[in-house]
């Protein structure tokens, strides 16, 4: 809807001869991405005077222009004043990004804005559709549908089965949920903890790394029926990637059925010794390494975590053995900061353990649901 309308204005005459319009994300890629190849492919051809393809903009044979940009540099806009714009993924964006670069921008042609995107906390998303609903100003409007408004039945029921059921109302339902306090909300101890556990010979063993000096906290967990399993902890002090690798390999080394390790992705290049941490672990015969290129989204990874915990269908699929004590503490205790956006890491001894366990799940569990044929145009 919002390409369509960017689109639909560019013929529209106006006082000046150069209307100007904006699509805008918060990083110029993300935009790039979501705008720059539908826009082309929306504006007529006749219509179309030249395609600036460095600078992302559509120039028409109206005199319009209509620009895609990032606003990780909000102050991209200022300097030209703008007819009317998009801000997609608006939650995402800095706060200060609509007062202090886009409204300005928009003042001298009494331009007109599109805020659209899931919302993501209580930021300032929340807040401006506050004001919207308010009724203070008769120029706002909010409008918000549910996905089942447009996806298939099987799709949405399929992620209320996958997700936990605050990202499932915030993802699906459009509500704004928030993130302050704990962290991993959905944990209960007297359902996530099970002492009846052990280890399953004929299962591999997962050992699951978040690098660190004082303390440095291992989780080793299996998979069976479509459930992990957390079975022991690896817990240190004052050590290093050998000393706990040579734990690792005492205490599992002998597994008949392997060891995997997964983990960190920033253990691929940071060494106190002239090699990687997984370098060293591959020296110690840990060979078997899954790790992706680069971390997954801190949110991304807690909400696949909730979600394993507890998906809105109720579903329970990650336990662990009363022995995990510092992931117990890390799913009871761990919370966001302030903005709701970052996790409070301000306790040396905490987060540890969780966030192995959530490099682990988000490597081989991650929340992919949607899957569009990319054939498939909206507008066509």
């Amino acid at each position: 809807m919002a390409k369509r309308k960017l689109v639909s204005v560019l013929p529209v005459k106006k006082r000046w001869k150069d209307p100007r319009y904006f699509a805008a994300a918060p990083t110029r890629d993300q935009a790039k991405r979501i705008f720059w190849k539908d826009l082309k492919a929306l504006v007529p051809q006749a219509w179309v005077k030249k395609i600036y393809e460095t600078d992302l903009c559509v120039l028409t044979r109206f005199g319009s222009e209509i620009w895609v940009a990032g606003l990780d540099k909000p102050q991209r806009l200022e300097g030209t004043p703008w007819d009317g714009g998009v801000l997609d993924e608006y939650a995402n964006m800095k706060a200060a990004a609509w007062t202090e670069n886009i409204r300005p921008a928009l003042s001298d042609r009494e331009g007109w804005c599109w805020f659209i995107g899931v919302p993501e906390g209580l930021n300032h998303y929340k807040d401006l559709v506050d004001y919207a609903k308010s009724g203070v100003d008769q120029d706002w409007g909010v409008y918000s549908w549910r996905s089942s408004d447009i996806l298939p039945e099987a799709e949405v029921s399929a992620a209320r089965r996958l997700l936990d059921p605050r990202t499932f109302r915030q993802e699906y339902e459009g509500s704004f949920e928030g993130r302050n306090g704990r962290v991993y909300y959905a944990y209960r101890s007297e359902i996530h903890e099970d002492a009846g556990i052990t280890l399953k010979q004929n299962l591999p063993v997962n050992i699951c790394c978040d690098f660190n000096v004082d303390t440095c906290v291992w989780e080793v967990c299996q998979v069976h029926g479509g459930r992990v399993v957390i079975v022991d902890e690896i817990h240190l002090r004052n050590t290093n990637t050998i000393e706990m690798g040579r734990e690792a390999v005492r205490r599992y080394g002998s597994h008949k059925a392997g060891i995997i390790v997964y983990g960190d992705a920033a253990g691929m290049s940071r060494s106190t010794t002239g090699k990687s941490d997984y370098a060293l672990l591959h020296e110690l015969g840990l060979k078997d390494q899954r790790i992706k290129k680069a971390n997954p989204p801190v949110k991304d990874r807690v909400n696949t975590v909730n979600a394993m915990l507890e998906s809105a269908s109720a579903e329970v699929k990650l336990i662990h053995h009363p022995r995990c004590k510092a992931l117990r503490k890390d799913f009871e205790t761990v919370e966001w900061k302030e903005n709701g956006i970052e996790i409070d890491k301000s306790k040396p001894e905490r987060t540890h353990a969780a966030d192995a366990v959530g490099y682990f799940l988000e490597y081989e569990f991650p929340l992919r649901i949607a899957k569009p044929d990319p054939h498939k145009r909206f507008y066509k």
